[in-house]
């Protein structure tokens, strides 16, 4: 009797799940912005099984569907495709979430507003406040230090705040690191621990306490007993999570995934469970596997690195990170023109190895997206592909040029004609323009850093991201940045440079799935596709452009399921 009873409630949970699998849902809006040329008045939109069935007035599929759920709770607001970030390094967002935000802009978070400071006085004088309420047995994490703005710090800065606590300021590019004594002793780090570095002191001053490019990348694993400690860094992911969820966005891309097994299963802990209202799509650095892998065992170990998700959680097959040239927060870009102070860039990864892993991954079949920041670096990506292309023809092959912060005219009709496409950080331009403009590269240059206005002319498909944290991941402020491209000094840099509203709203919306390959399922609101939505309170493609980065979000829906956001976000 007992078991009958089992499984009759299992039989009926069943009818009710699948009831509900099954139900037709029928979201009306104000406004629906669906980037379907086919679909000029849109009211409603009609969702079954996770995905659109129809499209049209709110009458018409009321009447179509008599039977549907109404769901009213957008009607006074306004929906389109749900927003893509696609180029999001959650590890990196969760130690900055952890850490002591201390910026050259604001950063507004769940639980509070970061001021931003653009001197050495207030940098320091916030970073010994910052010291004296921290709880007196941890380490003090900083992040969003920058020295065009912030001055020349060093281990005696550091130690001048306290030669008691460990100190760790993680620079706004998160390609250097500055400690003070403690926290160098604590950590391991000192000459004799690291004497492969001698040869690259640029890069590793002891002295100074400051590592930076490969210098960093080499003492990264000493550092990561503080940065990922287990339960801050699942407190950061977390707070990761509701950040990216109250910016709208359904879908993120981890390009450049590092390759450790313990901080993935974290990251599918906290964003791979099922409330999470996106999904997410990683795929490996070709750098990072350099690093741990003989050249013929890396193609093996990236589709291992594949399988690696779960959950909400997905890697990609067949995509790859490659880098090219430093930093843009660091101003370590390889610059055709140099620097006006003479200083030099830096390769993050030496021409063989670059060239090898490109090759590697070419003839595998492989999507290869490339860190790219000045138009030196360009030039050898370009001149690479090029190579690649005559040797082995692709058709499709998508290659990415990932940030393009520094590119020359000349370079553009040759990007069209090798068939890349572009993933760009407008927030450059917002930020680092007119600094740039006067320090290190010149006023013409900077006028046109991140050239969207060329690249759209040229029908190159672009696509937008924030590198977060390198700028907030919100697709609204980067929609902003690239439509009026308004600087810190309150001054457009390169007005011919700017795009419209609706070219940025394809770039975080479509043209972001199309950089990840997911274009036939997410981007756009079409009969076929999954139900992503991002619901808004205004119109991005109505409201005075000044206005686009104070629009507010009011919720989203992930493959037909509504997450509003919490008041709290």
């Amino acid at each position: 009797m007992k078991t009958s009873f089992i499984y009759i409630f299992i039989f009926i949970s069943f009818l009710i799940v699948s009831e509900e699998e099954h139900a037709i849902k029928i979201y009306i809006a104000s406004e629906i912005v669906t980037l379907n040329t086919k679909n000029d008045e849109v009211e409603a939109v009609a969702v079954q099984n996770s995905k659109i069935i129809d499209v049209g007035s709110a009458e018409k599929l009321s009447t179509s569907y008599p039977d549907a759920d109404v769901v009213l709770d957008y009607q006074d607001h306004v929906i389109v495709p749900g927003f893509i970030e696609h180029h999001i390094h959650p590890f990196l967002a969760a130690v900055t979430m952890n850490s002591e935000i201390i910026a050259i802009d604001d950063w507004v978070l769940q639980e509070k507003v970061s001021k931003g400071v653009k001197n050495r006085e207030d940098y320091l004088d916030r970073l010994s406040e910052v010291e004296a309420r921290h709880p007196n047995d941890q380490p003090l994490v900083s992040w969003g230090f920058h020295h065009y703005f912030h001055g020349r710090l060093t281990k005696n800065d550091l130690d001048n705040i306290s030669t008691i606590r460990p100190i760790i300021v993680v620079h706004r590019s998160f390609h250097e690191f500055i400690l003070n004594t403690p926290a160098m002793k604590l950590l391991g780090i000192s000459r004799n621990a690291f004497p492969g570095l001698e040869e690259e002191k640029h890069l590793a001053n002891f002295e100074e306490g400051h590592f930076s490019e490969r210098g960093a990348i080499v003492v990264l694993p000493n550092l990561m007993t503080v940065l990922a400690a287990p339960k801050k860094l699942m407190l950061g992911l977390q707070k990761t999570k509701d950040y990216i969820h109250g910016n709208g966005i359904t879908i993120i891309g981890n390009p450049g995934s590092m390759y450790s097994r313990e901080i993935q299963m974290a990251k599918n802990y906290i964003l791979g469970s099922l409330d999470t209202p996106f999904e997410s799509y990683f795929f490996p650095s070709g750098l990072n596997l350099s690093e741990q892998f003989e050249l013929n065992k890396i193609l093996n170990a990236a589709k291992e690195q594949t399988t690696w998700g779960g959950g909400k959680v997905n890697f990609l097959p067949n995509h790859i990170k490659l880098f090219t040239d430093g930093a843009m927060y660091s101003q370590n870009m390889m610059m055709r023109e140099g620097y006006l102070d003479n200083h030099q860039g830096v390769w993050l990864m030496d021409n063989k190895n670059y060239r090898e892993l490109f090759k590697l991954f070419w003839d595998a079949n492989y999507q290869i997206h490339i860190h790219q920041n000045g138009d030196a670096a360009l030039d050898r990506l370009l001149n690479n592909l090029e190579e690649n292309l005559i040797n082995n023809p692709r058709k499709d092959h998508r290659t990415t040029v990932v940030h393009f912060g520094y590119s020359a005219k000349d370079q553009l009709q040759r990007m069209k004609d090798l068939g890349v496409v572009v993933s760009a950080n407008p927030y450059y331009v917002t930020t680092l323009s007119d600094l740039y403009s006067r320090q290190g590269v010149g006023y013409e240059r900077s006028q046109e850093m991140v050239r969207l206005g060329d690249v759209v002319r040229e029908n190159i498909i672009v696509s937008l991201h924030s590198d977060m944290p390198m700028a907030p991941a919100s697709p609204l402020q980067l929609m902003h940045s690239a439509v009026n491209r308004t600087n810190f000094a309150n001054k457009v840099a390169g007005p011919e440079q700017r795009i419209s509203a609706l070219e940025a709203l394809r770039a975080v919306t479509i043209n972001s799935a199309y950089i990840l390959r997911l274009e036939k399922m997410y981007g756009s609101i079409e009969i076929g596709k999954y139900a992503n939505f991002t619901i808004l309170e205004k119109n991005p493609l109505t409201v005075p452009i000044t206005d686009i980065k104070g629009i507010a979000v009011v919720g989203t829906v992930m493959k037909g399921v509504s997450y509003p956001l919490p008041p709290m976000l």
